[in-house]
């Protein structure tokens, strides 16, 4: 998902920083293909569970182009257990990527991005639906969509704060095809979505410049209740 966002803004005219922790490999590899497409891309490496990490990687993204205009948060991991064996250790990894990492981010941003700046963090379906095998990650993306909430009121009118729900881009590996086709019952147009449907709306929400504050759900319509 990260990468077609990233291939997205450079389609954009964007310049990109590329963030990654573990697959620099894949990120060098993602950088040459913006370049070979005429746009400009670099890498920076940064373990955003560090209590330092987000503020360090804004400075750095700053520093490779000297400005900055738009922040995407879509690092995240996706840490699941039964209820009875999720851990504090487990719970605090789950919330210091997916809900304390892009509010500090986002803090640091907030002082280089532009009047017209825009911020977007990627939560997911999760945040609002009960699967107790995920709860720590669940509780941490529904942290992210009051996190995007109150940005976007406390960063406005210079600032726009928005948030994408992807329902399922991909499925588990560990899925046979009755699980796929069970989620699917409850997906309106039936079908999971792409990476791409994630990164159309990335470009939707940059471009509209009248919308803040809002999760935007890119789910198929799963969140449709009757």
């Amino acid at each position: 998902m990260g990468a077609a966002i990233v291939r997205a803004l450079a389609e954009h005219g964007c310049r990109v920083v590329i963030h990654a922790a573990q697959s620099m490999d894949e990120a060098e590899r993602l950088a040459d293909a913006v370049r070979a497409n005429g746009a400009d891309a670099r890498v920076v490496r940064a373990d955003l569970r560090g209590r330092e990490a987000p503020a360090e990687l804004v400075r750095e993204a700053v520093e490779q182009f000297g400005r900055l205009d738009i922040v995407v948060n879509s690092a995240a991991n996706f840490l699941h257990a039964p209820l009875e064996a999720i851990t504090p250790q487990l719970w605090d990894e789950a919330f210091a990527l997916n809900a304390r990492a892009p509010f500090f981010v986002a803090q640091e941003a907030a002082r280089h991005l532009p009047d017209g700046g825009v911020i977007i963090n990627i939560v997911d379906h999760l945040a609002f639906e009960t699967m107790p095998t995920m709860a720590a990650h669940a509780a941490s993306k529904a942290a992210l969509v009051h996190v995007t909430r109150t940005l976007a009121r406390a960063l406005a009118p210079r600032i726009r704060v928005n948030a994408i729900a992807p329902g399922l881009v991909a499925a588990p590996e560990s899925w046979g095809s009755g699980e796929l086709m069970r989620f699917l019952r409850d997906v309106p147009l039936g079908r999971a979505g792409s990476e791409s449907d994630v990164a159309h709306a990335v470009r939707w929400l940059i471009d509209a410049t009248y919308v803040t504050g809002i999760v935007l759900p890119v789910d198929g319509g799963r969140g449709v209740k009757a």
